[in-house]
């Protein structure tokens, strides 16, 4: 069974309402306000909170009782202030878990480091961590669910402060805040702005916004190639991704012994939540074979040559 296929609505739709309502419990019988006052400790070795907190419209792939973020879900927390307020909330919570702080100034969404951030950016700056997979999900959750603003800010800050962590948990956050709502971080995929697959409420989504910026664009003056640029440039980035995509090697990707440490036996059902994140390609120990490819080249080359001589030779000898 694949870890993204999409659970029929229902029950886990009003249960993450009335959870997030202030009324409702998980699936463990634990309320919203109760688990805002966790330690930090509490939150590090404690796995199954946060699919709730930070619900997806994709299935966990190890907590089957975690909600998902469904049409009713989605129409919910985008129309509803108290429900985004105690998303935020959520956010602030994790936020101070990692070492960040959220602020708003002049009408602009901040993070920053927090007085905290030294000690707990120990949570999750490292070059693999189950921390960076919930930092995904945090990311995805809080753009489906009206908070665009707010994860581009977080993505903004961990690229800037990040030392450590791998480059294939970076891609990962960076697609989870740029692409398509209806595109999971998990595939690899060159067109981002591809709304064809996914779940339909948010394709629909994704089509009205892209068509509104479209129509946003079209309304550019064509006299000062405003509008023409973004196009070249959106196609730029579309083409490089395509070749990121292309590209088998990564210098950075883990092989198989550095996987192997990735997690503690407690915390290794969690790699799980996005199927094939860190099942990275063992590209460092595989052998050299440029060197053969060049001399194999060099060979059929000499061939060539002295295929050439000998028909040269035929055409100019004497009858």
């Amino acid at each position: 069974m694949s870890f993204f296929s999409r659970r029929p609505t229902g029950p886990s739709a009003s249960s993450l309402i009335s959870f997030y309502e202030g009324t409702g419990r998980d699936h463990r019988g634990r309320r919203l306000s109760q688990i805002l006052q966790w330690s930090a400790d509490r939150l590090e070795s404690s796995h199954d909170y946060i699919q709730t907190l930070f619900p997806l419209p994709e299935e966990s792939g190890v907590n089957w009782d975690a909600p998902i973020i469904d049409r009713q879900v989605f129409e919910a927390f985008r129309s509803r202030m108290e429900l985004r307020g105690r998303l935020r909330d959520s956010f602030q919570k994790i936020l101070w878990f990692y070492g960040f702080k959220l602020s708003y100034e002049n009408g602009e969404v901040k993070v920053g480091k927090g007085d905290n951030y030294d000690e707990h950016s120990e949570n999750w700056d490292t070059r693999f961590d189950h921390n960076h997979l919930r930092i995904t999900r945090i990311i995805r959750c809080l753009r489906v669910l009206g908070f665009e603003d707010e994860a581009k800010a977080f993505h903004k800050t961990l690229e800037a402060t990040t030392m450590k962590v791998s480059y294939r948990s970076r891609e990962f956050w960076r697609r989870a805040a740029e692409r398509a709502l209806n595109l999971r971080p998990d595939l690899d995929i060159y067109d981002e702005d591809d709304t064809t697959i996914g779940p339909d409420f948010l394709r629909e989504f994704e089509i009205a916004r892209q068509a509104k910026l479209a129509a946003a664009g079209k309304r550019t003056d064509p006299q000062d190639g405003a509008g023409s640029q973004v196009v070249d440039e959106r196609e730029g980035e579309k083409e490089e991704k395509k070749g990121l995509f292309d590209d088998s090697e990564d210098e950075e990707a883990p092989n198989e012994r550095e996987q192997s440490g990735l997690q503690a036996a407690d915390e290794r059902h969690e790699v799980q939540e996005w199927k094939g994140f860190a099942d990275d390609e063992n590209t460092s120990g595989k052998p050299d074979q440029s060197g053969l490819e060049n001399l194999k080249d060099n060979e059929a080359v000499e061939e060539v040559k002295k295929d050439l001589r000998r028909t040269d030779n035929t055409a100019t000898a004497p009858n």
